[in-house]
């Protein structure tokens, strides 16, 4: 912003063109995509609409299949104009984590009826504006059949978009889905049992919730959960007879990576999954886990999401 003296202030606008900023960012895409054409990582680069449509109109990016746009300025606009892209059409990773995407523009994508992008195998949306109203919608939605990793983690969700995950006919490809960061409880884990997306996934995480013993004894007991792998359950609310409900699981026998650090749960409760009979294939069993070793139980960037403790 330049300021001329003399009487009147006037003011000139000093940032580049639409023109300059396309040739730039051209510039660095086709840089980028020099020793991967498939994948191109723009993080952290203060990209806003301007820059998104630049993307989106790049004839350089059509054979890209993994774009990294997270921790930028992508609002509902960018969010649409991507979407919409045809030369993004083949895209399968999309990560948008860290931006300003609100439930507007989620529920825009999620009810169109033809999109550009119809091949997204990952999809990351972790730390924007969404709450239950929009991500139920997505989870609803047929654009998204052939997503096998769902990240909506650091959102102001909770039983919502577990009840709509309980109740969907789509998702039918779903294998990874993270929910880490929201307001899920007892209410909204029984009726994500009742569906048929839970039969199918091999990594849950659900850390960073409000899940009682009580709700881990349903998860714990449920035959739905047979295919899971990996299982996140740190920063919640177990105590004793949580723990060793998992640890008395015989649905859960083919866990191979089980986190549960950060609990209310004490020696009792260590020692029975330490000391399980049932889950015999686990490799990774974090039972302690501090800031030290996983920096991200604490969001600095989003404080206000942090799980309410009790009162």
């Amino acid at each position: 912003m330049g300021i001329i003296r003399g009487g009147d202030a006037e003011y000139s606008e000093d940032g580049p063109t639409y023109e300059e900023k396309t040739a730039k960012l051209e510039e660095t895409i086709g840089s980028c995509l020099k020793d991967d054409p498939s994948v191109l990582k723009l993080t952290g680069k203060y990209l806003a609409i301007d820059e998104v449509q630049i993307i989106s109109r790049s004839d350089q990016v059509k054979a890209v299949k993994i774009l990294d746009l997270s921790d930028n300025q992508v609002t509902d606009e960018g969010l649409q104009a991507l979407f919409e892209s045809e030369n993004l059409a083949g895209l399968e990773e999309l990560h948008l984590g860290v931006n300003y995407i609100t439930d507007q523009g989620l529920s825009d994508v999620a009810g169109a009826g033809a999109l550009a992008l119809q091949n997204l195998k990952v999809l990351v949306m972790s730390d924007n504006k969404l709450t239950d109203a929009s991500v139920s919608e997505l989870v609803k939605s047929a654009n998204f059949n052939k997503l096998e990793h769902l990240d909506v983690g650091w959102n102001e969700i909770g039983n919502g978009t577990v009840q709509a995950l309980g109740e969907t006919e789509q998702m039918v490809s779903l294998k990874k889905l993270e929910l880490e960061r929201g307001y899920i409880d007892g209410e909204g884990i029984n009726e994500f049992v009742k569906g048929t997306v839970i039969e199918r996934l091999e990594e849950l995480n659900l850390s960073a919730n409000k899940l009682r013993d009580e709700d881990i004894k349903v998860l714990a007991r449920t035959p739905k959960l047979s295919s899971l792998r990996v299982l996140r359950l740190s920063q919640n609310l177990i105590g004793d007879e949580g723990a060793k409900a998992i640890a008395e699981s015989t649905t859960l026998t083919h866990l191979t990576h089980l986190y549960i650090g950060r609990n209310a749960f004490g020696n009792d409760g260590a020692q029975a999954i330490t000391e399980t009979k049932t889950l015999k294939n686990l490799k990774v069993l974090m039972l302690r886990e501090g800031v030290e070793t996983t920096p991200d139980l604490v969001n600095y960037s989003r404080p206000e999401l942090l799980r309410p403790e009790d009162p």
